[in-house]
């Protein structure tokens, strides 16, 4: 009998616990790559507003980097074995 120790992973593929990021989710896998592709973007664009996400381009998940201000440097082409795409994003309007 198998006993549950509270992660989605353990006792289904013998890794340890937590030890594997769930890939049939893949936009939630994207999250997890998204952040460690963040954490290494900032210390190089200090003065770029970043931000991560995963997107879906002609059926195929991406992850997308939107910045406000200059384009950021050192942006890969892809991350973990997927694209990478660049967006600007517009700041929002002065409030009147």
């Amino acid at each position: 009998m198998v006993h549950s120790l509270g992660s989605r992973t353990s006792g289904v593929d013998g890794s340890s616990e937590g030890g594997r990021i769930n890939t049939i989710n893949i936009p939630g896998a994207l999250v997890i790559y998204g952040v460690a592709l963040l954490q290494s973007l900032q210390p190089r664009n200090p003065k770029s507003k970043l931000s991560v996400g995963p997107v879906l381009v002609d059926g195929v998940w991406c992850l997308e980097v939107g910045y406000q201000g200059d384009e950021p440097l050192g942006v890969p082409t892809s991350w973990r074995g997927h694209r990478v795409v660049l967006k600007k994003i517009e700041p929002p309007p002065p409030s009147a």
